[in-house]
């Protein structure tokens, strides 16, 4: 009896362990910013129908197509990720890509395959078509992919022309985008994307299931102030695809602030405020101009904002400087 007791407890306890380990919460890296919530396609946008969330993993759905892209664009970048291939998928990661929920992205941007190009279907392939190759680019190192059913780690950096992927701490893509064109692109055809020096990551499903998680992403791009002009802010502002966020304290905002202006103090901010919390109080499809009293402060508050999937601008100009250029003082 002891010994059945012993062997039961030992089980409940496993089986609690296991609960708990799979309850725990994706923490990204130090410097990264996770790109999922585990629970919904916040921060995500394109075609939302082809993708599900599923046991807290984001799921490319058997028959689902289309490219689900980041509400945030990049231009410099490290993003890691994980992902668990079916037999024969085949889905892609899209990366500084024109915002297009339909459309050849491995053309009008730059996409890296995610493929299970073990599969008999695929026996033929080129060599820029295989699992991590840019597409019709560059070709990958085969060989790293796990057993179907593995979760596989990827980590993509790409900085100016060069691009780097890692497949299970093996690297497999190491190489200059103008070098590798400079006698022509692999497959022949025109790639209007190899231009863009900024855009957004996407998946790219091609109607099979393919799962990932712990997707995270650092920004490589250092933020600076704006080069919209206060005319364009203005136009931006009266045609409201703009808002513009006061970031100093509420001693301050009292003193003097520009009309219909949203007031977010740096100290707020750098508390710590959720997604949802700040979506109250700053619109995600606007372009958001931050703005304090010389220009240090906003730039604090863009890093933040930005790091939650904004358009966020700084401007250097100060509270005075948009009173004096016309900017409409609250009474």
């Amino acid at each position: 009896m002891i010994r059945l007791f012993l062997a039961l407890f030992a089980l409940v306890s496993l089986c609690q362990q296991q609960i708990q380990a799979q309850e725990k919460p994706f923490v990204p890296d130090d410097g990264f910013v996770s790109m999922f919530d585990g629970k919904s396609l916040a921060g995500w946008t394109g075609s939302l129908a082809g993708y599900a969330v599923e046991n807290g993993n984001l799921v490319c759905v058997a028959g689902g197509k289309g490219n689900l892209l980041t509400e945030k664009e990049f231009t410099d970048f490290v993003m890691k990720f994980e992902f668990k291939l079916t037999d024969g998928a085949n889905n892609g990661l899209g990366i500084r890509c024109p915002k297009l929920a339909e459309g050849n992205l491995h053309l009008e941007g730059i996409e890296l395959q995610i493929l299970d190009d073990t599969a008999e279907k695929y026996k033929e392939l080129k060599p820029y078509q295989y699992h991590g190759s840019a597409y019709g680019l560059i070709a990958s190192k085969q060989g790293s992919l796990k057993p179907l059913g593995e979760w596989n780690q990827q980590e993509v950096t790409v900085k100016g022309r060069n691009i780097k992927v890692a497949l299970n701490g093996t690297t497999i893509v190491d190489a200059n985008f103008d070098d590798a064109t400079k006698s022509g692109t692999l497959d022949g055809q025109l790639h209007p994307g190899l231009a863009r020096t900024k855009g957004h990551l996407a998946l790219l499903g091609h109607g099979d299931r393919v799962d990932f998680r712990h997707l995270q992403v650092k920004d490589l791009q250092q933020l600076t102030h704006t080069s919209d002009s206060l005319e364009t802010v203005k136009k931006n502002l009266s045609d409201k695809s703009a808002v513009l966020v006061d970031v100093r304290e509420l001693a301050e905002w009292n003193e003097a602030h520009v009309s219909g202006a949203i007031s977010l103090p740096i100290s707020s901010i750098q508390k710590g405020l959720d997604a949802s919390a700040l979506l109250k109080i700053v619109p995600k499809d606007k372009i958001i101009y931050t703005h304090c009293r010389a220009g240090r402060r906003a730039l604090a508050a863009a890093e933040e904002l930005s790091k939650q999937g904004y358009d966020v601008r700084p401007l250097k100009p100060g509270i005075q400087e948009l009173l004096d250029a016309g900017f409409p003082k609250a009474k």
